[in-house]
């Protein structure tokens, strides 16, 4: 109840005093409803108004019993999961041992050939059986699919095998506040129904390219963001690098900010950055950290000592992602900018794919007076060695009109390269003026090669050989999608390190292989499955290879020459190969299959015969 409010001493009018006596009785009659209220309904107040900080107490305790709440439900629902998981698991348990135990009473010189068809015919229930408690629902849920919804985690193929169409991932569940667990296993996990991993044996390490992300860079462990201090020697620049998100941000941060009074060409790379300080002779470019950071070095653009040569930085060395271009993966395609005074006008040129070939072209802009019309007349042409020259009226073309002088050209076949407009450059669709010069530009950089999209894969999956190629694949992840969704029963995905691809199989029951399509898609992948490094003691399912000294086959010519082969002292296939390769006197060539698995013998006796193989 609110403190008696005292009637003043002073004179005062009969309805002041009124007034103040009637808001005296109405402010207790409001305290003594308010208690009223308190006891009737166990609360304190009614609206958090009357006491804010309690209110936020309140509040706060209400959303951790909601929660709690929640999380008991959650505690539930995935009890009943497991519990079902369990019981599951088992029915599988016993369903092994039984089949064991059918295996273990067939073993034996004393079974004869009708308890083993009849021990088969059991074991074959067995595995249907164990493929019927693999596809369990629960609740709406395949037990062992794992995140896959609607997905029959196990289906039989048309050659008797069993496929597993769940992914690896588990369902995870609050259990408590910030805890959070498994509340499933997968098919895999269980039934061990993803072969072990064909695992990339080629490092691949993509091209860098303007788009390539900050983030990527270093194998995906990235920069870190900060500021870098550019100089001349006299004059210096802090540029933060913090907003940049891609390689292509951070070179044209670089560009548009010189040190004051220069300007500083800027290009990307396939391995990191190339930089030239445009300014007085003798000027030393310096590049530096700010404060404690490491952002310079992490860029590979660090240059304490200072250069007065373009600088070329150090390898960023950039992970696989799943928006990497496939024609970066294996090589970098030659390339070249030419320069010219003022803006909007710098030219990249480009070949059309990735090797040394198109390195060393030079880029020529000469006005010798054919073009009259600007924008129509030029004309881009190759001598066949070294240039390539674009006519133009010196100081009137614009760089837009070269990019489509030499695409043209290119197009028609007349010249190696491709042309585009310097995005670092860029002002206004390329409407920069070209000016006549002997040597824009010498294209460098190329080297690998491309990935062989023509020739592709075969798979030999499921007792099926399975043909894949890669002809309109863009991306890697357009690769990986080409492989998972064929009918060859893969998975196919970038390996841990984001440095190449690995594949595994789907298929149970059968035996798996990829090899070439008459091409060099396995090898260049790192994903052929017998290869020169394949060990003797890893054929026959890794069972005693049993070499002994003397002749272990004959292979016989065309021309009837026997030749025995002895492969006790090889270890590797290389080594068997090379045993047989260029005997009798050059006739019998021996290699790697080109189409499949396997070693492939080539007969050059020009015999009437045919050449055969024979277990001596």
């Amino acid at each position: 109840m609110g403190a008696v409010t005292g009637i003043p001493s002073t004179r005062v009018g009969d309805l002041y005093i009124r007034q103040r006596l009637s808001r005296q009785v109405q402010s207790d009659q409001l305290d003594l409803f308010r208690i009223q209220s308190q006891l009737s309904s166990g609360r304190r107040f009614q609206m958090p108004s009357e006491d804010p900080d309690a209110a936020l107490r309140v509040m706060s305790l209400q959303r951790l019993l909601e929660r709690k709440a929640t999380m008991k439900t959650n505690l539930g629902t995935s009890g009943s999961y497991m519990t079902a998981t369990d019981t599951a698991m088992g029915s599988i348990s016993n369903s092994l041992n039984e089949a064991r135990s059918v295996a273990l009473g067939v073993i034996g010189t004393t079974s004869s050939d009708t308890q083993r068809a009849a021990a088969a015919v059991e074991i074959q229930q067995i595995v249907q059986r164990l493929q019927d408690v693999g596809n369990q629902n629960f609740r709406g849920r395949n037990i062992f699919a794992g995140t896959g919804i609607g997905t029959t985690p196990f289906e039989t193929t048309e050659a008797g095998m069993v496929i597993y169409n769940g992914d690896e991932n588990r369902y995870q569940s609050y259990g408590d506040l910030d805890l959070l667990f498994d509340t499933s296993v997968n098919g895999n996990e269980v039934f061990s129904s993803i072969s072990n991993t064909v695992s990339g044996s080629e490092d691949i390490s993509p091209s860098l390219t303007f788009n390539t992300r900050l983030d990527d860079l270093h194998l995906g462990r990235g920069i870190s963001r900060g500021s870098i201090a550019v100089s001349d020697g006299t004059n210096t620049v802090i540029i933060d690098i913090s907003g940049a998100e891609t390689v292509g941000n951070v070179a044209a941060l670089l560009r548009e900010n010189p040190p004051s009074g220069k300007t500083m060409n800027v290009e990307i790379t396939p391995t990191g950055f190339w930089i030239e300080l445009d300014g007085n002779p003798g000027d030393v470019l310096t590049i530096q950290e700010v404060g404690g950071a490491t952002t310079a070095e992490e860029l590979g653009i660090l240059n304490r000592d200072g250069t007065t040569i373009p600088f070329h930085g150090t390898d960023v060395d950039p992970q696989l992602t799943l928006t990497t271009d496939i024609d970066l993966i294996l090589g970098a395609n030659a390339r070249g900018v030419a320069r010219t005074l003022g803006s909007d006008n710098d030219i990249i040129f480009e070949a059309p794919t990735a090797g040394t070939a198109f390195n060393g072209i030079k880029i020529a802009f000469v006005d010798d007076g054919s073009v009259i019309t600007p924008g129509t007349d030029e004309v881009a042409t190759f001598d066949g060695v070294d240039t390539l020259t674009v006519t133009i009226m010196d100081g009137v073309t614009e760089a837009r009109h070269v990019v489509d002088a030499v695409n043209t050209a290119f197009g028609l076949g007349q010249v190696p390269l491709e042309a585009r407009l310097d995005p670092l450059d860029l002002k206004s669709d390329g409407r920069g003026f070209i000016f006549a010069t002997a040597s824009a530009a010498v294209t460098d950089y190329g080297s690998g090669t491309n990935l062989d999209k023509n020739a592709g894969l075969q798979i030999g999956n499921d007792t099926t050989t399975h043909t894949i190629d890669f002809l309109n694949v863009d991306t890697v992840e357009d690769m990986l999608n080409t492989m998972n969704i064929s009918d060859a029963g893969l998975l196919a995905e970038i390996n841990e390190t984001a440095t190449g691809i690995n594949i595994r199989s789907r298929v149970s029951g059968t035996d798996f292989m990829i090899g070439e399509n008459g091409g060099d898609t396995a090898s260049q992948l790192g994903v052929r499955t017998f290869t020169t490094d394949t060990l003797l003691e890893d054929l026959n399912y890794g069972r005693d290879f049993g070499e002994q000294p003397g002749t272990d086959f004959t292979v016989t010519l065309a021309d009837g020459t026997v030749l025995p082969v002895d492969v006790s002292t090889a270890e590797t296939i290389e080594e068997v190969i090379a045993l047989m390769d260029g005997l009798a006197g050059g006739k019998l060539q021996a290699r790697l299959a080109t189409y499949g698995n396997g070693i492939e013998l080539v007969d050059s006796s020009n015999g009437n015969g045919t050449i055969s193989v024979a277990i001596a």
